[in-house]
């Protein structure tokens, strides 16, 4: 053996028998830990940056920071994507060792029936939830549209003519939904228009009736005394049980006869069999940051109720919410194509056709004729095409979380190198060492160093 290649193997293979120590002192650390917690924990917030889920969870750490309630760093980490999905089932499919945990609103009940996703609150144990925010319905302030029953009468005396901004799959669209039934024969049209800036401009640009705003939202867009009717915005019902100290000129939809609530929550939670007194753990630390002053002044800022539930009070309350949403979810009737059924009907399309085409080739030519590597590469699509399909199935599984993510890169290493190299087995060697190091090694540098969440 050549004196490079030597070296190569020795330093490779000592590298690896290394990163299976780490393995093997993570794991038992992580069954053995009764000093929880002994190392960062991971706050998994499923949307942007300076968002209003990431600004909370954030003034929350600032409280658990001040009074020195966990003696760990709190690493935020977002996650956007797939209205909030990504981040929920990074935690879904995360250890329940304490070490991941994740902060959603109302989103986590709605994602079920609206089918984006095949879980709910059932998929993660349940830690507290920490703070509400009402939300209120808005017009523009020149439109006729007074109180809640002008809105639903003219939904009624006009079906399908009142646009009402609400994002399809998000709790304000079942929400919207269940207000058709406070008069029947109401139908609006609901239109997905994005965040609250974007609801906000479309009502004043007329391509909007109404929307469900956040109460912040609406103290926020609403403009000072004086400004025109047609640049500014009116609420006409806030989704509470009670009134507002910040706008109590506004009735709620449930004087006004339409028993519909709407707030948004903050739950936090765990992944399954995440064990008992970790859970408590949290509930404790966050319960005593909803206490912090700092905290309580920021919230007040943002017009937050400081509310806090735990154990059966929490239970309880995402039960009713749970069903309130249930009681509506009939009404939706999904017409979002099957994207992973397409996606994968393409793939298999992809892999018969490499494998005809390899088939063809073989028998146009002569054994001695056959390319190698570079030229092997170049010349036959099929090995092109395998790979393209080998690499939408490694993105898939990652996606999924049905193989860890070491395994699954060491495996995409193997299979798509051992598709270049078909003529060259003399390598294959140096392949596997290079894939389980490949796996394992970008799992140690982005979880230890720094300190990012892995599939």
């Amino acid at each position: 053996m050549k004196k490079p290649m030597l070296i190569w193997h020795v330093t490779v293979i000592s590298a690896i028998v290394a990163l299976i120590g780490w393995q093997l002192v993570r794991s038992n650390s992580q069954k053995t830990a009764n000093g929880y917690p002994d190392r960062p924990i991971h706050i998994i917030v499923p949307y942007d940056a300076g968002g209003g889920s990431d600004t909370f969870v954030r003034i929350l750490q600032m409280g658990i920071s001040e009074d020195r309630l966990v003696d760990q760093p709190l690493v935020i980490i977002n996650q956007p994507g797939g209205s909030g999905t990504i981040g929920s089932r990074e935690i879904k499919n995360a250890e329940p060792d304490g070490y991941k945990i994740l902060c959603h609103h109302n989103a986590i009940i709605t994602a079920k029936l609206a089918e984006t996703v095949d879980y709910g609150p059932e998929a993660f144990e349940a830690i507290a939830m920490t703070g509400e925010m009402s939300m209120v319905i808005l017009v523009r302030d020149d439109s006729p549209i007074t109180n809640i029953i002008d809105l639903l009468t003219a939904a009624k005396d006009n079906p399908n003519t009142i646009r009402f901004g609400a994002n399809k799959g998000a709790p304000a669209f079942f929400t919207t939904l269940q207000l058709q039934k406070g008069l029947p024969g109401a139908k609006f049209t609901i239109v997905s228009a994005g965040g609250g800036a974007d609801r906000y401009s479309k009502i004043l640009g007329g391509h909007l009736e109404a929307g469900i705003f956040s109460l912040s939202e609406y103290l926020d867009f609403r403009g000072v005394a004086g400004t025109p009717a047609d640049r500014n915005i009116r609420a006409i019902a806030l989704l509470s049980n009670d009134r507002h100290e910040s706008i109590p000129d506004v009735p709620t939809a449930v004087e006004m006869d339409v028993p519909v609530v709407l707030t948004n929550a903050n739950y936090w939670w765990a992944p399954k069999e995440t064990p008992r007194a970790i859970l408590d753990f949290w509930a404790d630390v966050l319960g005593k940051a909803m206490n912090n002053q700092t905290v309580l002044a920021e919230l007040a800022r943002l017009r937050m109720d400081p509310t806090f539930d735990r154990d059966a009070t929490f239970q309880k309350r995402l039960s009713e919410t749970v069903s309130q949403f249930n009681a509506v979810a009939e009404q939706e009737q999904s017409s979002l194509p099957d994207f992973t059924l397409y996606v994968g009907i393409l793939v298999i399309l992809f892999f018969i056709w490499a494998l005809i085409e390899s088939r063809l080739r073989r028998d146009t030519c002569q054994p001695a004729e056959l390319p190698i590597l570079s030229q092997d590469f170049k010349k036959r699509p099929d090995i092109a095409i395998t790979c393209f399909v080998l690499l939408c199935g490694y993105v898939l599984l990652l996606t999924a979380g049905w193989v860890p993510f070491a395994i699954a890169s060491a495996a995409m290493v193997v299979l798509i190198g051992g598709q270049m190299m078909r003529a060259a087995p003399a390598r294959w060697p140096v392949l596997l060492e290079l894939a389980v190091l490949t796996g394992m090694g970008t799992q140690f540098v982005f979880s230890e160093i720094f300190i990012t969440p892995l599939p």
